[in-house]
């Protein structure tokens, strides 16, 4: 879904007069949920330089690095990232806050050797699938979408024989998703595409518009926009004398969800739909839980996790009742100053928050509602999420799509226990495990989903027959 927007307050420590050390050299903090920052400074005639240092050893210089020997400041500005701590002599480190996108608190020590070494993450499946060969093939396709006037460029893994096979459209997620669905260092959509594949689907998944090979307007889009672009991928399909067309469903993952039961309700030809992750709830509501939930897996304070959820509850609701973008800007930097007086609100996040949160495609999703559009599928429907999912919280979710879902015998939802968003197998379901985790997908996840299709598949192959 959305990047995660979490909020965290603190009290930082408090300086001392001790001795404090040269700010020369690399320095590593570690946040609440385990994700390390990395930076190393260099000494300059004008004061010092920096650069901030991923786990994969890339490198982004800072901006902005100040020092008067007791604080310290720096920034990238291209990421609205920014830090602001003080020496604390009884931490032996820079306390304060790390902002982007949310406040972290942060406490830099000195690195050891051991701490600026580059970390390599395996990825084993996507390993196994690379070094092939794989039993089916694969195929560079485009299609167009005469709606919305733009071509998406793609790749459809066939299964070897003759055919026709069934087919899967699958569906990414918010973000520039290619048609690997890349999250955090994961290949997500070509694991899920090379399971289903040596299952005896044919599986199509395609650059999002304005992505990678596709045209169109990525910027300008609202989920809607997603969906006509899906709608035109199972029209395609329709037309390949390989593929089943009586056998065509739909795959959506996070915002992909929301996205494949709008396809198959204004597509009566859409056989199946799976929704991984997929909000069931308001979006509004959803952005309360979402960041909220993330909130408390980085350990912010209980009290400031029940005033923020009460004040993105009013934000979202100025923003939805606003009548026009203008207006929902206008309210929402009026109500965000109110929260940085307030110290509900960091100034550094208020800077891009109301900006953020009224662009074309957050108003769409604040206010969009799954569960009617769910309430009028009449096909089977497999419903999964993971029980630490933190991003769109399985409790609320699954409750609204068993509740909008009960008239529909076909439909089948799945809580797994211990997985996260994206269905690894998963500690605590915060978005900083994903990269850390080496498995892309549980192979449980990809063996319910198999099941359920083949299971589906077949019933469906039986019925058309009588």
């Amino acid at each position: 879904m959305r990047k995660v927007i979490v909020f965290i307050l603190l009290v930082c420590g408090i300086a001392s007069s001790g001795l404090v050390p040269d700010l020369a050299g690399d320095w590593v903090g570690q946040m609440n949920g385990g994700f390390k920052v990395r930076l190393h400074f260099e000494k300059t005639d004008s004061g010092y330089s920096g650069k901030l240092i991923n786990p994969s050893g890339a490198e982004t210089v800072l901006d902005q690095v100040t020092s008067d020997g007791t604080h310290v400041h720096f920034a990238v500005n291209k990421l609205n990232l920014s830090f602001d701590g003080e020496w604390n002599e009884q931490e032996k480190g820079w306390s304060g806050n790390l902002t982007f996108q949310q406040v972290y608190p942060l406490i830099l020590r000195r690195a050891t050797t051991e701490d600026m070494g580059t970390v390599a993450h395996k990825r084993p499946q996507e390993d196994a699938i690379n070094a092939g060969p794989a039993p089916y093939v694969q195929q560079e396709i485009h299609f167009a979408n005469n709606t919305a006037h733009n071509h998406i460029a793609g790749t459809l893994s066939l299964p070897t024989g003759d055919g026709p096979f069934p087919a899967v459209v699958l569906i990414s997620g918010t973000g520039r998703n290619t048609r690997d669905e890349d999250v955090w260092g994961h290949k997500v959509f070509l694991v899920l595409a090379d399971t289903l594949t040596r299952n005896g689907f044919a599986v199509l998944r395609y650059d999002k518009r304005g992505v990678g090979g596709s045209s169109g307007n990525y910027d300008a889009a609202t989920t809607a926009d997603f969906a006509s672009d899906a709608e035109a991928a199972v029209a395609w399909l329709k037309t390949q004398s390989h593929i089943d067309a009586r056998r065509i469903g739909v795959l959506g993952h996070s915002e992909g969800g929301i996205i494949a039961p709008a396809v198959a309700t204004s597509d009566k030809d859409v056989a199946f739909v799976v929704m991984i992750a997929g909000p069931c709830i308001r979006g509004d509501k959803l952005f309360v839980l979402q960041s909220a939930m993330t909130a408390k897996a980085y350990g912010a304070p209980d009290d400031y996790i029940a005033k923020r959820k009460v004040f993105d509850a009013e934000l979202y609701n100025a923003i939805i009742s606003a009548p026009s973008e203008s207006a929902a800007l206008d309210r929402a930097k009026a109500m965000i100053t109110r929260g940085v007086a307030n110290k509900i609100i960091d100034a550094n996040e208020a800077e891009s928050l109301a900006k953020d949160d009224t662009t074309p495609w957050e108003q769409y999703f604040l206010a969009y509602d799954p569960a009617p559009i769910l309430a009028r599928i009449t096909v089977p429907v497999l419903v999964l999420n993971g029980s630490l999912d933190v991003q769109v919280p399985a409790k609320e979710n699954l409750a609204s799509a068993r509740q909008a879902l009960r008239n529909n015998p076909k439909a089948t939802v799945v809580e797994l226990p211990g997985m996260n968003h994206l269905l690894q197998d998963s500690k605590t379901g915060a978005p900083n495990e994903y990269n850390d985790i080496e498995e892309t997908m549980s192979p449980i996840a990809l063996k319910t989903i198999t099941d359920w299709l083949n299971k589906m598949v077949q019933t469906h192959g039986s019925e058309s027959a009588g």
